[in-house]
Formats: structure tokens, C-alpha cells, sequence
């Protein structure tokens, strides 16, 4: 892999600019640091020779300054003391004196150079009179001591006078040419400033840029050198203080400054250390670079990365690690791939072909120089083999897979697979490949060696993955075939789920029929709309009485009823002929290919079959079956309409008696679309609240006075109108409306109850009929207690009306929900008695406080000679029995008479009134209004 290209200075990377730049600090500290400290020392050294040599200048000028005074001394004593001629040649005049006069002993001038004109004004001015000077020596000798003098006039330079003295008088007066006198500190002011002062500090040597402040302490520009010359011996005058101030001292070499020199030579070095460091980091940048490219490759997804780094380092180290990593990552992500897709065919639901080709494919990848095979078994001596080889003759892959069939030897020889082993195949002798079809298509070397990794599923071998490789292999060299051999057991594991899975949702668990769900699937394929309508007849059966049996035997018995009838079906149908058990008692039979004629006797011999005794625990029992009859394609094509028009025809064959066969025909469909939208309107006319309660007058037979009522339902249909119980409540006892339309019945009356009582009106009770849906819910006795206490009605003014055939099975459950409304409170009717078949021990144990003869005793008493004997006789046992007594269905002033006779209690019928409405309940002649009820 190529690196990507450094520039000069590492713009593009990082680590190269932090690792230039650390490299530039630590050379150029130090060296900063040295040169600081050479220049340092080498100024210090040169500083302190330069004192040395400045505080010498400063001595020897004003030592040479001093001789210079001596000199013009010297010229000036040896000056005449008279008058000299006026062409005579004054020694010293013009080069150290500019101006001499000679001054009478009486002090006035006597003599003067051209040049005096001002000697004479200036010296009087500044020195009017001199004291006499007590001679140094003898004076008949003439001129005998010199007096200096300076004088420095406002805005003009200072003046030096010498005087020679004769008896203690100036003779000779001169005024010192400056240029003679300051000639030596003039030539020494090179780089330097001077100044020379008196002991009064006046400015002798005037210098414009020095003042005497700096003169005296120094500037920070240089140093400040002094020296005080002694004049009074010689001149008789104060000390002159000779003051330099010197620049610092320049260090330089051909020219230039030292420190020029040494920041040429440390930049000299730092640039010659970032070279160097430069290209050691280019050098060592660039593997790392190759490096880091790699690995964001790697990261990217390219497990085919590599990185060439042929330094012998450590960097050539890592890179031979990172490509040894590289390498082992590649094959690891190929086995993840791989293993990957294996999961994606099994969530999918592949076959076992597609796994196997998988499986190969990856063993491919995994060992390219193999041949590998997966062989799995079908069926006992039923192989399918999948096998994939690298033919040397074409130089292609060869994927090939087929069934096999093998003999028993083979077949135990693949029973008695154990574990993983290998093997070298001349090892096995010449028949090993002939008896082992496991091995056969391997196509290995003869002296090739063979790997077998059984998938075993408890103890039976599920598959098995054969290898054939030239060499023989290491344990961990075949790791992943294990890997992979693992995640074909899991795909197999995961089909033979998915099969129980499909069975468990398409065969009915009791009796391993298809259920729903199977039949659909079945019916599907046999409708599919890209096929021809074949002929199909599907049969709906359902096993009469069974509910009898159920609940008299227990469920047991009737599972097992179940089961045999299942068996009597599958044994009784046709070859290609389909039974399935929808649920329940209810099976489905689908006969393709048959006519109505099959079909029909294909339905009497499951009739016939089903109405034989089944032999249960309990003893032989005895049911039959009713059947419905659809056909395709004249009823019906498609799976749910044919489904339906069974269904109408096994309802009409229910209702013609049961225990019989039903064609379908159109009538009946108009029958059961009659009968859907009904049972719709009923669910709809819960919701809308379309039902109302009408209530039926009972008067006291003794004196005509209303003295309770029976609350009857009716439904205010949006489109029929009125409608009575007998048109909508038998659809709705048999579809389960039964139970709400109770509810709401019930809490109707209990709501009616307490409004008349709110009212005033005198009703003692509202009676409310029952059905024997609601007692076997086992919620009818929370209901009214719900209803009572949500009404605020006492228990008393309630009566549930029951009929007498709930008495017949004698059920405990019953006897027990009886008593428990009986204990609460509430009045017990038995409505219709006498058209029943109750038995007389039943109806000594039922705890009810009212009987009820039915209407169809009293119409007949006046034309029918046999119902007055019954009327006695029922109204005889309710007297024994201690039993309100109420007679229904009353038309005639005679039927009441007689009933009154006969001892009746309440008397009901159209003679007093129709249910009515309650509103028009109020205003019936007999009702009677007391005070409200608190």
C-alpha cells in the first residue's frame, strides 16, 4: 500500500509538525542558552579590559593635558621680562598661546601680540585684581612662578590663562590656545564623551551633548571613567576633575558583532538540525503513515489492507503484525459473512439445498485447496447429497447435488458416525470409497486425508460435513468447519421447528385433523384463482348432542369422543379426500373432484358412522350428526363463500330435525341473510339503545286492584317498527345476545321500580323473565345485586320469572345461584308450569315463592272439559306447597271467575290489559297511588 504524500514541512500531518517542532525548541534552547552565556561572558570579560584600558586613556589624557600645561609653562617663564622688540618671535606664541601681554609692575599693559585686543578687557574683567603671590623663590632673577586661571563668560567658552609672576605680580598673562591644551582629550573622544571640570564643578572642556548630572553619574549607554589632576603645586590652581564617559565595548570580528556571529552560527545549526530532523521524521512518518491508512482501510471494510514497510525496526515489526492481524480479521469477517448469510437463509426459511450451498461455499472461502460435501438424510436409506470440488481438468467449481440412495450397510455406517475424526484416505483400503457413498465424491488424493464433522440431534445423526484436503490437518485448522457445521445444525434445528411450527398451526392438537387454519391453506390451493374450477364438495359436520355429553360425562369423555369420531371420519373418506376439525364438535370433510351425488353419499356414511355408540369411560354412548353440503363450482368458487354456503346448510339440516344430510340452495341463503342481518340489527340496536320495556298489569283476583306488573321487552326496530319477543329473542338466545339483552332488561325494570316508587304508584313487585343463558354465565346474581343497589330498590320488589325446563337437567349450579337470590331477597316465579317435564322432587327442592299456570290451560277452560282438572290440580300442589299463585293469559270475565274460584291469587291477561307502555301503565283503571316511597 502506497503512502500518501508528506509535504516538505508536515502541513499534512500532526504528529510531524508536533514532533518538528519539539525537535527545533530542544536544539534552539540550548543553543540560545549558549550563546546567551558566550556573549555574556566574552562581553563581561571585554567590559572589564575595557575599564582597565579607559581608566588608563583617562590618566594618560590628563597627564598629557597636564604636560601640556607644563610646556606653556615652560615657553611662558622663559618669556623676557622686558618689553620684547616688535618683530621678535615669542616662543610659543600661535601653536600654545593665542593671545600674551606684558603687564607693568604698576598694572598696566606694556606689551601685546597682535592678537591680544581682548586679552587685556577679558582679564580684567574676569580678574580685576590679583592678590600678590609671595614669590616661590628669588625674583632678582626676573620671572620666577605662573598662575593658571579659567574663566568661562555667559554664552562664550572657557577661557585658560597662565600668568607669570614677578614679585608676586603678573609680569607676562597669556590666554592658552584650546586646541593646544584639550588636544589630547579631542584625539581621545573617539566613541567616547569627555568633559573636564574645576573643583567647583565648572565646565572647563565644554562638551554640548554632556551635562555635569550624567557627567557625574554615568548612563545606562556606557561607563564613567574620572580622574583628578593636581594643579596646585605647579599653577597654583584648584583641582582639575577629567571625566570620560566611554560606550560599552563593542566584541566584534571581521567587522561584525560577536553575538551577530554567534546567532549566525546558531541559526547555521538549527537549520541544519531541522533538516535532520526532518528527514529522520519523514522516515519515520511514512511507515507510520502507511500504517494509520491501513487501518482506517481495515476500519472502512477493507480486509484486504495491507501495508508495505521493508525497514528493519520496530516499525517493520508492527507492520508485519498489522498484516498478520489483517490477515486473520479477513477471514475472520468472511467467516462472519458467511455464518451471516447461513442466518439470514435460516430466518428466512430457506431450503436445505440453499443452506447446504452455503455451508459449501463458506468451507470454500474457508479452505480453498478442499473438497467439501454435506450429506443430510431425508428418510431411513434416503440420502440428499450436496457436494462442491475444484475439477483440475476444466480448472472450474463444480457444485452438484443429488439424492442417494443407500443399502443398510451404508446406513449404519452412517448410524455408528460418533464424534469428529480424520483420517489419510489409502489408509482406508480399496473398497473404503465404494462402501462409504459419504466419501465418494470428495475426489480427494489418494494420499489425501479426509475430515468428517457429524451434526448429531440426540441419537441420531442429522448430517454430516466431509472434507477432503491434501494434507493432514491441524485440530485448530478446522475450527471453523466446526463453526460452520454448528450453524447448520442450528438451521436444521431451526427447520425442523419451523415444521412443528406450521403443524402446531395447521393440525388441531386433539386430534392431529387440520384445524382452521390448515383447512384454509388447503381449500386455498384447491381454489387458486390461476387454476380451473375443478369440481370440490365440501362437507360441514356437526355431531349432534354432544353438548349433552360433554357436560354429563365431563370433558374428558367427550376429548374422547372427539377422537374417536375423527378416526370414524378418516378411515370412512376417500384417498384424496381432506378432514379437518374447525373447533368444537364441528368437523369439515373436502371431497375433490366430487359431484353432488359422491357428496351426498359420502354424507350418509358419516352419518351412518357417527351415529353408531361411542364406548366411553362411562359406558357406551350415543350421538349423531348433521351435515351441510356445498359445491364448487355451483354454489360457490372462492374458500369463504363455499365455507358459508356449508354452514346455511348444515343450520337447515339442524332445523329439520337434525341427524340428517342438507344440499345447499339458494333459499336458504336468503334465510341466513335474513337471519345476519338481524343478529347485525340486534348488536346495533344494543348500541343504540332501541330496546323498551312495556309492562302487563297482575290485579288481586279478589277485588280487580293492580297490584304488580310484568316488565316484557320490545324493540323499536328504525325500519319494521314495533317488533315482539318472538321475532328477534330465539335468534338471540342462540347467537349469545340472550345475556346482554337480559342485563339491560333487568336493570330497565329496576329503574321503572324506583320511579313508581319515587311517584307514589302502589306496585308491590315488577317481575322480569330469565333465561337459562344467564344462569349458566354465573353472573345473574351479582347482576341484579348491582342492579338493586345502583336503583335503590328493595330486594322484595323484584320477582325473576324462571321456566320449567331449566329443571330438568337438575343442575346444582342452578340450585345454588336459586338460593342465593332467594336469600337475598328476591321473589322466585316458575313461569309456564305445567308444560314442562320437571320432575315433582325437583320442583319440592326449588326455592321459589310464586308458580305460574300457563295461558294455555286458561284459554281452554270454558271450551275443553280436561283443563278445568288440570287448573284444580296445579293450583292444589301450589296451595300445598304454600305458593303464590298467578294465572296468565286471561281473556274472559268467565276464566276469571273460575280462576277466582279455584282459589287464584293474581290474574293476567288482555281481559285487564296488553302491555303497555309506562306511561300509559299509569292511567289503567285499578291502579291505586299511595304516598312516595322515602
Amino acid at each position: 500500500m502506497r503512502s500518501p504524500r508528506l509535504s516538505t514541512w508536515f502541513s499534512g500531518s500532526r504528529l510531524g509538525r508536533q514532533l518538528f517542532a519539539l525537535f527545533v525548541v530542544a536544539a534552539l534552547v540550548p543553543l540560545a542558552l549558549s550563546d546567551w552565556l558566550s556573549s555574556t561572558a566574552v562581553n563581561q570579560v571585554a567590559q572589564q579590559l575595557n575599564m582597565q584600558s579607559q581608566q588608563r586613556m583617562t590618566r594618560q589624557v590628563s597627564r598629557q593635558v597636564f604636560d601640556r600645561l607644563l610646556t606653556a609653562k615652560t615657553l611662558l617663564l622663559a618669556l623676557p621680562s622686558s618689553a620684547p622688540q616688535a618683530d621678535a618671535q615669542l616662543p610659543g606664541l600661535g601653536r600654545a598661546f593665542d593671545a600674551l601681554l606684558l603687564q607693568t609692575p604698576q598694572g598696566k599693559p606694556e606689551w601685546a601680540s597682535a592678537n591680544a585686543a581682548n586679552l587685556w578687557r577679558n582679564w580684567q574683567r574676569a580678574f580685576p585684581a590679583i592678590p600678590p603671590v609671595q614669590p616661590l623663590m628669588d625674583t632678582s632673577a626676573g620671572l620666577t612662578q605662573v598662575l593658571l586661571r579659567t574663566h568661562r563668560a555667559t554664552g562664550e567658552p572657557t577661557r585658560v590663562y597662565l600668568a607669570a609672576l614677578q614679585n608676586g605680580q603678573p609680569r607676562w598673562i597669556a590666554e592658552l590656545n584650546p586646541k593646544f591644551l584639550w588636544g589630547p582629550v579631542h584625539d581621545a573622544m573617539d566613541g567616547g564623551v569627555w568633559s573636564v571640570r574645576n573643583a567647583e564643578g565648572a565646565l572647563l572642556y565644554p562638551v554640548a551633548n554632556v551635562t555635569a548630572p550624567a557627567a557625574q553619574r554615568g548612563t545606562a549607554a556606557g561607563s564613567v571613567f574620572r580622574f583628578q589632576l593636581f594643579l596646585g603645586g605647579e599653577f597654583g590652581a584648584p583641582d582639575w576633575l577629567f571625566i570620560q564617559q566611554a560606550p560599552p565595548p563593542r566584541v566584534s570580528w571581521l567587522g561584525w558583532p560577536l553575538a551577530v556571529w554567534l546567532g549566525l552560527v546558531a541559526a547555521a545549526t538549527l537549520l541544519l538540525i531541522a533538516l535532520l530532523a526532518q528527514r529522520q521524521i519523514r522516515r519515520t512518518l511514512v511507515p507510520l503513515e502507511q500504517l494509520t491508512a491501513g487501518t482506517r482501510s481495515l476500519a472502512a471494510g477493507d480486509n484486504s489492507a495491507r501495508v508495505q514497510v521493508h525497514s528493519q525496526d520496530e516499525f517493520g515489526v508492527l507492520a508485519g503484525a498489522f498484516n498478520d492481524m489483517a490477515a486473520k480479521i479477513g477471514a475472520q469477517f468472511h467467516a462472519l459473512e458467511g455464518l451471516a448469510a447461513m442466518d439470514r437463509d435460516i430466518l428466512s426459511g430457506a431450503s436445505v439445498d440453499s443452506l447446504a450451498r452455503r455451508v459449501l461455499d463458506q468451507l470454500e472461502g474457508l479452505y480453498p485447496e478442499a473438497s467439501a460435501a454435506v450429506i443430510w438424510q431425508k428418510e431411513p436409506r434416503n440420502f440428499r447429497r450436496a457436494v462442491l470440488w475444484h475439477d483440475g481438468k476444466t480448472n472450474k467449481t463444480v457444485f452438484d447435488v443429488r439424492d442417494l440412495a443407500c443399502d443398510a450397510a451404508a446406513q449404519a455406517q452412517w448410524s455408528g458416525l460418533q464424534g469428529d475424526r480424520q483420517f489419510q484416505i489409502n489408509s482406508l483400503g480399496e473398497n473404503a470409497l465404494r462402501d462409504a457413498p459419504c466419501l465418494r465424491s470428495l475426489m480427494p488424493p489418494a494420499d489425501g486425508w479426509v475430515a468428517l464433522l457429524p451434526l448429531r440431534q440426540g441419537e441420531a445423526v442429522q448430517a454430516l460435513i466431509a472434507l477432503g484436503l491434501p494434507a493432514e490437518p491441524a485440530a485448530s485448522e478446522l475450527q471453523p468447519a466446526v463453526e460452520v457445521r454448528d450453524r447448520l445444525a442450528v438451521g436444521l434445528a431451526a427447520q425442523d421447528r419451523e415444521r412443528a411450527l406450521v403443524h402446531q398451526a395447521t393440525h388441531d392438537s386433539l386430534t392431529g385433523l387440520l384445524n382452521r387454519h390448515g383447512l384454509h391453506e388447503k381449500l386455498d390451493a384447491l381454489l387458486a384463482p390461476g387454476q380451473a374450477a375443478a369440481p370440490l364438495a365440501l362437507l360441514y359436520i356437526d355431531l349432534d348432542n354432544f353438548k349433552e355429553v360433554n357436560d354429563s360425562r365431563g370433558h374428558a369423555a367427550g376429548d374422547a369422543l372427539l377422537c374417536q369420531a375423527s378416526e370414524r371420519l378418516r378411515t370412512r373418506l376417500q384417498a384424496n379426500g381432506i378432514v379437518a376439525r374447525q373447533g368444537g364438535d364441528e368437523f369439515t370433510l373436502v371431497l375433490p373432484l366430487a359431484d353432488a351425488a359422491t357428496a351426498q353419499a359420502t354424507a350418509d356414511a358419516m352419518i351412518r358412522a357417527l351415529r353408531e355408540p361411542f364406548e366411553l369411560a362411562g359406558g357406551p354412548v350415543q350421538v349423531g350428526a348433521s351435515v351441510g353440503i356445498a359445491l364448487c363450482p355451483q354454489h360457490a368458487c372462492e374458500r369463504n363463500e363455499l365455507l358459508r354456503c356449508a354452514d346455511i346448510a348444515l343450520y337447515a339440516a339442524k332445523a329439520y330435525g337434525r341427524g340428517r344430510a342438507q344440499m345447499f340452495n339458494p333459499t336458504l341463503d336468503a334465510e341466513a341473510r335474513t337471519l345476519a342481518q338481524l343478529l347485525a340489527d340486534l348488536r346495533q340496536a344494543l348500541v343504540r339503545s332501541e330496546f323498551v320495556a312495556f309492562y302487563q298489569p297482575r290485579v288481586n283476583a279478589a277485588d280487580g286492584r293492580i297490584t304488580s306488573a310484568e316488565a316484557l321487552i320490545r324493540w323499536h326496530h328504525p325500519q319494521r317498527g314495533l317488533l315482539f319477543p318472538d321475532a328477534f329473542i330465539a335468534v338471540a338466545e342462540s347467537y349469545g345476545l340472550i345475556a346482554a339483552i337480559g342485563r339491560w332488561m333487568l336493570d330497565a325494570a329496576c329503574q321503572q321500580m324506583a320511579q313508581w316508587r319515587r311517584e307514589g304508584i302502589d306496585i308491590a313487585r315488577v317481575s322480569v323473565n330469565v333465561s337459562a343463558v344467564q344462569f349458566e354465565s354465573g353472573e345473574l346474581v351479582g347482576q341484579v345485586q348491582n342492579a338493586l343497589e345502583r336503583h335503590a330498590v328493595p330486594p322484595a320488589t323484584l320477582e325473576l320469572e324462571i321456566t320449567e325446563s331449566l329443571l330438568v337437567d337438575e343442575n346444582d349450579a342452578l340450585f345454588a345461584q336459586l338460593t342465593a337470590l332467594r336469600d337475598m331477597g328476591v321473589t322466585l316465579a316458575l313461569d309456564d308450569f305445567g308444560t314442562g317435564y320437571s320432575s315433582m322432587a325437583a320442583l319440592r327442592k326449588l326455592p321459589i315463592d310464586v308458580m305460574k299456570i300457563d295461558r294455555s290451560f286458561v284459554i281452554d277452560l270454558e271450551t275443553d272439559a280436561s283443563a278445568l282438572p288440570a287448573v284444580r290440580a296445579i293450583v292444589a300442589l301450589a296451595q300445598a306447597s304454600h305458593l303464590h299463585l298467578v294465572a296468565e293469559g286471561v281473556e274472559t270475565e268467565t276464566q276469571a271467575r273460575m280462576l277466582r274460584e279455584l282459589g287464584c291469587h293474581e290474574l293476567q291477561g288482555y281481559l285487564y290489559s296488553r302491555p303497555v307502555e309506562p306511561s300509559k301503565f299509569l292511567q289503567l283503571p285499578g291502579l291505586r297511588h299511595g304516598a312516595p316511597a322515602a
